[in-house]
């Protein structure tokens, strides 16, 4: 994973290693960096994520020097330095998490809602549906015209010369007659479609937002028949009105609001022995610890794999998208028509993507299982597909498919997947990506019953949780 240049016996923390250009110097690095982010600002937010968690570890050799044993073992070898940032950069974490450095073992993720005032409703949530009733100053009324006798309270101070009403009927509801008010108060119609109200007073309070208007007799009402009311509230207050009658919808605050994330310590143990470590150095010259680097790699990085994909799979809420690939397979002989019907219900899930999130218009990376993986991997046929040539793993990045990555994994069942949704600065995702304590070597132990044994326990801690499941959408085929 990386040039030999970067690996000898001294400890290369992540600050050093940015001193030397890692970054940009190893190439391999940077383009897995890139590959595995949804932009190349994401990619940067976690080259500081991870400067920071390496980082701290300057502090912590110090405080283990207390510890007999070791004050002369490197806290964090060139070994598993390597095999951490190599599980980071390959793993699905930066395509279905937010990864955050934790200062404590337990951290609060903050996020903001905007409230109304008045009733704390909330009108913009960070993710979700929007509420945006009562807020524009034009409002709409409506009900259903009985008698001719009508009197609708608006509760809203009005400005004048803004107010018109119609009267539909019900036979023929795209011609409504159409009735203004005069800026005085006085509501102007048809000759007869209106008659002077009962105490002869104007029609409309603009102070109140109270409407009168009794129906005359060119316009006969019958069943069915409606009214719609259509003005515009003095938000403004203007002073010749004097105070606004009530506090208004227009009003807001914003609401931090936190996720509680707990990060789990955990441990891989490795064994050995003298004499299988001198045997493989003698018969082929090799050195069995750089082979257990690259397990430790692999390992670190399918566990990360599985934990996320189990987030996703367990995360995942509303409606599941049905792909009916069985119905196309008898609709169309042709094999290209497939195809497109397939990526043509793609659109739905991004459509559902769009009516939980309001925001969040298309997936950004799609988690699949085995049969649908070979139903995006067949696009090839149709050019909008392109194999992921490095994967060596039937877990892994599958390819992209119109440059939206996807990602197979055994977790997920054979005919379902996972459309993901990840900002493009990499700011909120389905998951939180909490690391506190990287891959972390603790000292080599001999066995006193069998000197000829060792082990070397590797801990880490991190978390993983869900935060976002509005950016999630399943789906299936039916085949």
């Amino acid at each position: 994973m990386f040039k030999q240049d970067f690996v000898d016996d001294e400890i290369k923390t992540f600050s050093e290693a940015e001193n030397c250009d890692l970054m940009l110097a190893d190439a391999e690095y940077s383009d897995c960096l890139r590959g595995s982010s949804v932009s190349d600002e994401d990619a940067m937010w976690r080259q500081s994520v991870y400067s920071e968690v390496m980082n701290r570890y300057d502090d912590l050799k110090e405080a283990y020097k207390s510890f007999s044993g070791y004050a002369e073992i490197p806290l964090l070898s060139n070994q598993y330095f390597n095999a951490t940032m190599a599980s980071y950069v390959r793993s699905f974490a930066g395509f279905l998490t937010i990864e955050r450095a934790m200062d404590q073992p337990t951290a609060l993720l903050w996020y903001n809602d905007l409230l109304g005032v008045v009733d704390n409703r909330v009108v913009l949530p960070n993710i979700g549906k929007e509420n945006l009733d009562g807020i524009n100053a034009r409002f709409q009324a409506q009900g259903k015209l009985v008698t001719a006798d009508n009197n609708i309270s608006t509760n809203k101070k009005l400005i004048p010369g803004s107010v018109e009403v119609q009267l539909i009927h019900g036979t023929d509801p795209k011609h409504p007659v159409i009735i203004k008010d005069d800026r005085n108060g006085n509501l102007l119609a048809p000759a007869g479609v209106l008659q002077q109200n009962a105490d002869g007073k104007p029609s409309i309070d603009y102070a109140t937002g109270t409407i009168v208007f009794n129906v005359g007799s060119a316009f006969t009402i019958g069943e069915n028949d409606s009214y719609v009311v259509i003005g515009y509230e003095d938000v403004a207050g203007d002073p010749a009105f004097g105070q606004l009658t009530g506090p208004g919808n227009n009003r807001f605050k914003v609401d931090m609001k936190n996720i509680v994330v707990t990060s789990e310590p955990d441990m891989l143990v490795g064994e050995n022995n003298l004499m299988a470590v001198a045997a493989a150095q003698k018969a082929i010259g090799m050195n069995p610890q750089e082979v257990t680097g690259q397990k430790l790699t692999e390992l670190y990085t399918k566990l990360v794999n599985g934990k996320l994909t189990k987030g996703i799979i367990d995360t995942a809420q509303g409606d599941t998208v049905t792909i009916p690939m069985d119905i196309y397979m008898t609709q169309f002989t042709d094999y290209n028509s497939r195809l497109d019907a397939f990526q043509a219900d793609l659109v739905n899930i991004d459509t559902q993507m769009a009516t939980q999130t309001m925001k969040a218009t298309k997936a950004t990376s799609y988690l699949v299982g085995e049969e649908v993986g070979n139903w995006f991997r067949k696009l090839r046929n149709t050019g909008n597909w392109t194999d992921n040539t490095d994967s060596t793993y039937i877990n892994d990045l599958l390819g992209y498919y119109n440059g939206i990555p996807v990602l197979r994994h055994t977790d997920v069942g054979r005919k379902q997947g996972y459309a993901v949704h990840k900002t493009p600065g990499g700011e909120i995702a389905p998951l939180m990506r909490g690391i506190y304590l990287p891959l972390t070597n603790s000292p080599i132990i001999g066995n006193y019953n069998n000197p000829s044994q060792f082990a070397q326990g590797i801990y880490y801690q991190e978390a993983n949780q869900p935060i976002f499941p509005e950016l999630i959408v399943k789906f299936e085929i039916t085949d």
